[in-house]
């Protein structure tokens, strides 16, 4: 780690954080207009991705070149860097797009074929809206009529669940980031681009190096061919290798399809040789025990729980490899919680640590206590906070460690999945009725989508910024509560001003059928209509690949503790299996150790750290070009004008 200029007490007092927190809530505001005229109207792009965030970047450049004038620190441009990082997170497809389905599906999508208006009356009156009118409205609009009377009361209550969110994943990482980073010395790759933007590279303007712009131009280059190309014939955004695996044994190999994910190949430049080459080499023996046991000898495994996943179950896999790091990892901080290495002094607060384990306990005691007020079996709402929780501790190491670029980095869905094969439809109604199994599928969307573990992925940013820009841990750390807060209702606003003007039935754009979020919601629900209709056991074939997994990842672990040059990394392991059998970034991920592996071998480190900007460059261009020029202003206009749509989303 580069050694940190310690500033006077003077100095950090002079952060100005009501100026912080201004600019932040006017970026927040702009942002959600912004979303909601070009992402939940049309579709037409993904602008709220993207690792780091698209939009605060883009904001962060707009400000640069107003430092000198508005006297901007280094440290205020982190500080509102880390706030907007925390507003913006509810606008995501993770946050409230993903929430508000949740509770208002059972109802609109009940039939005489499942169980679904059963499901409604077994959610809590205090969770959502009970009027029909209200649902249907929200489902098919109501000329921009938000029944704020309805409305306004739950989500005031939800608000302590999503501060629970909050608190865990901010306090797990702020428990252990800090000796991740002293002791350890973790690079924190997807903290670079805006520490360099901010700091400058080797005492030069970030934007004054020539490799930043050479980087820029090769990154906006993909995209800016492929919406060229989308005047004249269809351009996907990606190489299916399906049709040319027709017939047995190939045939096992399917899915298989290379992205070609630029920012995976700027960040990854970033990212450990080791951790790039267990990621694809992990997907290659994925594929093929696929290959031979299915291919070649027929294995034909028994289907227990139709939830998405066959032999030879990666998501069971790495599930095992999340609950087994996450494990090892607390157990190693608790070992040594002593050391001298922690960097809590260094947060201007002697006691951040037990600000932390507050969160952790805070939070925790919330999102628990809210499940069994709303009627959970205690046993499954602890069981289910407990592996929510195990998730972000190995979520928040990947982004510390690894800084893959994506945001599903985790076997999605999977927590509350590991409870329904682990137990059994038939253990959980016997634990606690079909209550609690109807409220694990109205919280499905923390474990689906990446919310909780994206608040404990920007905490662990945040550490790092924290101790390079000297930013007090205490302050910060309000500061990033109220981020959340001022980002989530702004998000309610603007969701619901969407959903009750045009429906979301027509969310982003769909002709009626519902935007993604909507169908998951829905899908899970009617899931649980047929689980519920003949209920399973434990799924002993599921359960044994997650054994496996762990076993994999602590055996990785244990050899990369006895041999520190052990090529193969434990988080590779289940990073290569969570995304299921089509991992989208094992090419880039290939690719990349490729290249930096010539680099190194010719060139050495000196080389390596010199074409450092360059990658960051890259990734750059390509969320610039991606993100704003076609997907938040070209394309949203052109839309409807091009005769080949082509809506490029961010992994």
């Amino acid at each position: 780690m580069a050694a940190v200029t310690v500033l006077s007490a003077t100095e950090k007092q002079r952060i100005r954080w009501s100026f912080v927190i201004v600019l932040g809530c006017l970026f927040i505001v702009l942002l959600n207009f912004w979303v909601l005229h070009s992402e939940l109207r049309t579709g037409a792009s993904n602008i709220a991705g993207g690792n780091p965030p698209v939009p605060v970047l883009l904001a962060l450049i707009l400000l640069l070149p107003f430092r000198r004038w508005l006297k901007f620190s280094d440290a205020e441009l982190l500080a509102f860097y880390l706030f907007a990082c925390f507003a913006l997170l509810p606008t995501t497809y993770g946050g409230v797009r993903s929430f508000f389905p949740s509770l208002t599906a059972p109802l609109y999508y009940a039939t005489p074929d499942n169980r679904l208006k059963e499901f409604w009356t077994l959610l809590p009156n205090w969770w959502v809206p009970k009027d029909s009118a209200i649902v249907r409205g929200f489902f098919e609009g109501m000329e921009g009529r938000i029944p704020w009377d309805e409305w306004l009361s739950p989500l005031l209550r939800w608000t302590v669940f999503f501060v629970g969110l909050w608190a865990i994943g901010y306090g797990l990482a702020w428990l252990l980031a800090p000796n991740w980073l002293s002791a350890e010395r973790l690079n924190f790759p997807l903290a670079q681009l805006p520490l360099q933007m901010v700091r400058g590279v080797e005492g030069r303007n970030f934007f004054a190096t020539r490799l930043v712009w050479f980087g820029i131009f090769l990154g906006a280059m993909p995209t800016t061919l492929m919406a060229l190309c989308a005047f004249f014939r269809e351009v996907r955004r990606f190489w299916d290798l399906a049709p040319y695996l027709i017939d047995r044994p190939f045939n096992a190999l399917r899915p298989l399809m290379i992205f070609p994910l630029v920012e995976g190949v700027g960040f990854g430049y970033l990212v450990p040789q080791e951790v790039l080459l267990s990621v694809w080499f992990f997907y290659f023996v994925l594929k093929l025990i696929a290959l031979v046991g299915v291919g070649v000898f027929g294995w034909e495994i028994p289907t227990v729980m139709g939830i998405g996943d066959s032999f030879p179950f990666p998501h069971s896999q790495s599930v095992g490899g999340y609950l087994a790091m996450a494990a090892l990892l607390l157990w190693r901080g608790f070992k040594q919680g002593g050391s001298k290495h922690q960097l809590h002094f260094a947060l201007s607060i002697p006691h951040s640590k037990m600000l932390a384990i507050g969160l952790i306990a805070s939070g925790s005691l919330i999102v628990s206590g809210w499940m069994m007020a709303s009627g959970m079996a205690a046993t499954i709402a602890l069981t289910y906070w407990f592996v929510l929780t195990l998730f972000v501790v190995t979520y928040s190491r990947i982004r510390a460690e690894v800084g893959m670029p994506y945001s599903w980095v985790y076997p999605y869905g999977a927590p509350r999945d590991f409870l329904h094969y682990a137990l059994g439809i038939t253990g959980l109604l016997r634990i606690g009725g079909v209550k609690s199994l109807v409220l694990l599928s109205g919280l499905f969307w923390v474990a689906r989508h990446f919310y909780l573990n994206l608040n404990g992925a920007y905490a662990a940013d945040s550490v790092k910024l924290a101790v390079e820009g000297q930013l007090p841990a205490l302050p910060l750390t309000l500061l990033s509560l109220g981020a959340m807060l001022v980002g989530l209702w702004a998000a309610f606003v603007s969701h619901l001003t969407a959903y009750y003007g045009r429906g979301a039935n027509f969310l982003e754009g769909s002709p009626g059928t519902a935007d993604y979020r909507t169908y998951v919601a829905a899908q899970d629900y009617r899931l649980l209509s047929n689980f519920l209709n003949k209920p399973t056991p434990p799924d002993w074939w599921r359960i044994g690949f997650t054994v496996y997994g762990a076993s994999v990842t602590l055996l990785l672990a244990h050899l990369r503790r006895l041999m520190p040059t052990f090529p193969l990394h434990p988080l590779g392991f289940p990073l290569a299996y969570a995304y299921s059998h089509h991992c989208p970034y094992w090419f880039p991920t290939f690719f990349v150790w490729a290249v930096k592996g010539l680099i190194l071998r010719y060139g050495g480190m000196s080389l390596h750290r010199k074409l450092a900007p360059l990658f960051l460059g890259l990734a750059l261009g390509h969320f610039l070009m991606t993100g704003v020029i076609w997907g938040g202003i070209l394309y949203p206009l052109l839309r409807y004008k091009l005769p080949f749509p082509l809506r490029i989303v961010f992994e």
